[in-house]
């Protein structure tokens, strides 16, 4: 059988998979609030500020030059580093023409983000216009009525997903798309090159127009399955984040909840906890709780998590509370669930001791670049697969491994966590030493943002 008749009844099977699924999608608590827009009603996704008038009979309220699709939170942070880039180079070349740019995303967290940076980056590049919205369901015919009404000159996708929905649409509407810091694990692409060994050449039949990867690994990886020829390595967006000039104010609101000057409190963060470990950290907690009692700030990964970590800490005898219910300076020694999103930098800087989550178990870990930034020495596990490039050395420099630098601190399992976090409260490291040590460790691997915003200019042109 033809190679593009095996790809059209996959395009056909992987349609009627999401159609079959809609019933039970459309229930599901993640995303009935946004479940219509999903299926890219007309008007889909409305306008933003300056995206009153259109042109050559697009819609006046949808057409954009650039989509930017961002899985979740995480990968939100990096479209605002990347358009803020992107936004400079425009700068240096005079009078930027009006821009405007669709970022989706697929969670909640993620489109919070979206949404605050679309109306600081307008206010900032009045010439910029950002429309924030819910990536679609990524069946074909979807993708295509999207492309159809938001007509962007260029897609970037950012980080891991591949969605083969719009990436069949972008080959069959001629749209050009663009991996963005791209990465690819190996458990990744063992499932890719099955389904290339089923349709051979499937993949480079809707491959990317160049994939900007985040290490020589992850390049090698993309060369397998779209070719070598469009894929290159460049530093990470992250680390671009993790400059001092990313770091934010920490506002008045958590300054009244946990004031750094009451030097009888020692704060012990423990950040983007994921479900997996928690069995783990609730012995941290027990083991910190039974000396010096430190206050406690247990913040989730994901909101939905901070009931379980409630019934969990109850069942231990460990009484908590609520961020959202704080209103006062909370009392020294206490337990407090961060159920609000998007103040983890602040708490980083009101932090004596920090732990990053994802690395107690086999989830491949969370940034811990931006504790670093702020000043504090992250404690993680022994599972940081997602980092590796982040632990490899710079191919400018080859400096010594953020460990050595005693820049990044490790445990095999929740006994070592847990003394490690002690050794930081009993033996702080002075902040501006830390930011200095790792702001010099840091400057050769810093440039991915403009690399990757210049592929998109470069797609424009």
């Amino acid at each position: 059988m033809k190679r593009s008749v095996l790809r059209a009844l996959l395009s056909g099977a992987y349609g009627l998979a999401w159609l079959a699924a809609r019933p039970v999608l459309c229930r599901h608590k993640r995303l009935q609030e946004s479940f219509p827009q999903r299926l890219v009603p007309d008007g889909w996704p409305g306008p933003a500020l300056g995206m009153e008038t259109g042109d050559e009979g697009a819609s006046p309220r949808t057409k954009v030059d650039i989509w930017l699709q961002a899985a979740s939170g995480g990968e939100a942070y990096l479209v605002w580093e990347l358009l803020t880039h992107l936004a400079v180079l425009c700068e240096k070349r005079g009078t930027p023409e009006p821009l405007y740019v669709l970022a989706t995303t697929w969670t909640r967290q993620g489109l919070d983000i979206l949404q605050d940076m679309s109306g600081k980056l307008h206010e900032k590049h009045p010439w910029l216009s950002v429309r924030s919205a819910f990536f679609p369901l990524d069946a074909p015919k979807l993708m295509e009525k999207a492309l159809d009404q938001v007509r962007p000159r260029v897609v970037g996708l950012l980080e891991t997903e591949l969605w083969p929905g719009l990436m069949l649409a972008c080959e069959k509407r001629h749209v050009p798309m663009l991996i963005l810091n791209g990465r690819m694990t190996d458990k990744s692409l063992r499932g890719y090159l099955k389904l290339e060994a089923v349709i051979p050449g499937f993949w480079e039949s809707i491959a990317p127009k160049h994939v900007c990867a985040i290490s020589k690994a992850d390049a090698g990886r993309f060369a397998r399955i779209f070719g070598g020829d469009r894929v290159e390595a460049v530093p990470n967006i992250k680390f671009d984040r993790a400059t001092a000039t990313a770091i934010p104010a920490v506002s008045d609101p958590l300054l009244k909840l946990l004031p750094p000057e009451l030097h009888a409190r020692q704060t012990v963060l423990l950040a983007s906890v994921r479900e997996q470990e928690e069995p783990a950290l609730l012995s941290v907690i027990q083991t910190l709780r039974a000396h010096d009692a430190p206050t406690i700030v247990l913040a989730p990964r994901h909101m939905y998590r901070v009931k379980p970590w409630q019934a969990l800490l109850s069942g231990a005898k460990l009484p908590a509370v609520m961020r959202s219910k704080q209103t006062e300076t909370i009392p020294a020694g206490s337990i407090v669930i961060w159920d609000t999103f998007g103040e983890l930098g602040q708490l980083y800087q009101l932090a004596d001791a920090v732990f990053v989550g994802g690395s107690l178990a086999p989830l491949g870990g969370q940034n811990f670049l931006e504790p670093l930034a702020l000043g504090r020495i992250p404690c993680c596990g022994p599972h940081l697969d997602n980092f590796a490039w982040a632990l490899e050395p710079s191919g400018e420099a080859k400096q010594d491994s953020l460990e050595a630098l005693g820049l990044l601190q490790t445990g095999e399992n929740a006994k070592a966590v847990a003394a490690l976090l002690q050794q930081q409260l009993a033996t702080p490291t002075p902040h501006d030493a830390v930011r200095e040590r790792f702001q010099h460790w840091l400057a050769p691997r810093l440039g991915g943002s403009a690399r990757c915003a210049q592929r998109l200019l470069d797609e424009m042109r």
